[in-house]
């Protein structure tokens, strides 16, 4: 199909938002569309090429993210007048098909884009505001700087901090686990990749949650996996959905599902164990946020059920203090130690050396688990609030689903009201609520938002509230 010099074909595997994502980058890259120029609006480009809202949204907000584009309120939608010109080369492909793994890593992005915003209501992150800086500054100390810890870092990471992190674990995870079980990464995306260059070779059967975490499916794409979306519903993800298949990984959010929220279930805790044991798969358990439990009853982490079974654990300081640390780290199974710290070590994603060794101390120090424990207060007065004022809304609107857990819920939408749309409204007024059917790899069964009310002080959730209500409002009255 052709309308005003994009192109796009249905018969394609590649999906619809991403043709027309690159046919409309292509078109800026090469100057057919000029900076400053106004983009017909998303409506008309729906009737023009005959493609659906949700496609036209998607490779917008994709080449918004990208700084392809900007948009003016109440004017429109232009290309950037900074944007890069592409120059001309007779020689290069006019396919504008991108590879497999860089497609899939720019599937993920436009999520992630939109979260280096301090915008209100934004999922993922602490409230930065509050991070105890005193206490950390006090914890750098130049003694702790001799030679070898100036020079090329451990790769398993610094070793005082993966003690305290063992410490701390089977403290608060049950996990028993000794210190050079555990290895230092450079934020979770990075833990996540070395897991799967261990792990994995091309063609290998990948199983994800479904709505589940872009980056980590992205990840697995790109390393050619073949991926199996399992769904999620209140109990977590279904294990019956891939029980007689033999996975090589399944990568699971049990504490807390994201972005669903669903905390899984005890007995299918046991039921994903049993799997992995019987098909000979290995369970990546992302654990990011569980710190962050507003009842008494937090479930156990699986690999302290698993003693010793086929579990690869990651957790993150990005939740509970800040993610500039870019401080992750892997619980590896013994028998893949020596494979993850070579893995580790040629591809060099060891963190500073010298912020490992101040957060070694400020944990012996106990500031981490006060610092926890006054977080865990802040964020269940927001969540509170936060879920007090949605469903108060009137008109039943919004459905707040609420495991009691972590920095973030989701708030499902009316019938009838789209949460992408809600969403781009709501963005355009300063409030990022990512829609929950945007997280989806296969059918879409749910529609709503993901808020994250960790990093929202009460004033500033109580106006994020109003025109996040206004957005629902204009969209509800616009649907047919």
């Amino acid at each position: 199909m052709r309308a005003r010099g994009i192109l796009v074909n249905r018969k394609s595997a590649i999906p619809l938002h991403r043709q027309l994502t690159s046919a409309l980058r292509d078109a800026i890259l090469s100057g057919r569309l000029t900076p400053g120029q106004r983009l017909l609006s998303s409506r008309e480009l729906q009737t023009h090429l005959g493609l659906s809202r949700n496609t036209i949204v998607d490779a917008l907000g994709q080449l918004h993210a990208e700084g392809h584009l900007v948009t003016l309120r109440g004017v429109g939608t232009f290309v950037a007048q900074h944007v890069y010109r592409r120059p001309e080369d007779k020689n290069e492909s006019k396919s504008g098909v991108v590879p497999p793994p860089a497609t899939a890593y720019l599937s993920a992005q436009s999520l992630a884009a939109n979260l280096h915003e301090t915008v209100p209501f934004r999922p993922g992150v602490p409230a930065l505001n509050l991070f105890p800086s005193a206490q950390f500054k006090r914890s750098f100390n130049a003694r702790d700087w001799t030679c070898r810890l100036l020079d090329y870092p451990d790769p398993l990471g610094y070793e005082p901090l993966r003690a305290a992190i063992a410490r701390r674990l089977q403290q608060t995870r049950g996990i028993a686990c000794s210190p050079d079980q555990v290895l230092v990464t450079n934020g979770a995306q990075a833990a996540f990749m070395l897991i799967v260059r261990v792990l994995l070779k091309k063609g290998d059967l990948a199983v994800v949650e479904d709505p589940g975490y872009p980056n980590v499916r992205a990840t697995l794409m790109a390393h050619g996996a073949r991926i199996l979306a399992a769904p999620v519903d209140w109990a977590g993800i279904d294990v019956g959905a891939f029980a007689r298949r033999r996975a090589r990984v399944v990568y699971v959010t049990p504490s807390h599902q994201y972005p669903s929220g669903a905390v899984l279930s005890l007995d299918r805790r046991f039921a994903l164990l049993a799997w992995a044991e019987k098909r000979g798969g290995w369970i990546v358990e992302d654990d990011y946020d569980s710190e962050f439990n507003y009842t008494d009853r937090a479930q156990p982490a699986l690999h302290g059920l698993a003693e010793g079974g086929p579990v690869v654990y990651v957790g993150t300081f990005s939740k509970v203090l800040s993610p500039a640390l870019r401080i992750a780290y892997i619980v590896v199974p013994p028998a893949l130690r020596d494979a993850f710290t070579a893995a580790q070590q040629v591809t060099g994603g060891t963190p500073d050396a010298i912020v490992q060794s101040a957060l070694a101390r400020f944990m012996d120090a106990g500031h981490l688990g006060r610092h926890i424990a006054k977080m865990r207060k802040v964020y269940d007065e927001r969540r509170k609030f936060v879920a007090a004022a949605l469903s108060a809304v009137p008109g039943e609107v919004f459905r707040v689903r609420d495991s009691r857990a972590g920095l973030h819920f989701i708030a499902e939408l009316a019938d009838g009201i789209r949460d992408d749309e809600v969403s781009e409204r709501a963005a355009r007024a300063g409030v990022i609520v990512p829609p929950l059917s945007s997280y989806f790899h296969g059918k879409v069964s749910r529609n709503g938002l993901v808020i994250g009310y960790a990093a929202s002080a009460l004033p500033d959730a109580r106006k994020a509230i109003a025109a996040l209500t206004s957005a629902v409002s204009a969209v509800e009255n616009r649907a047919p």
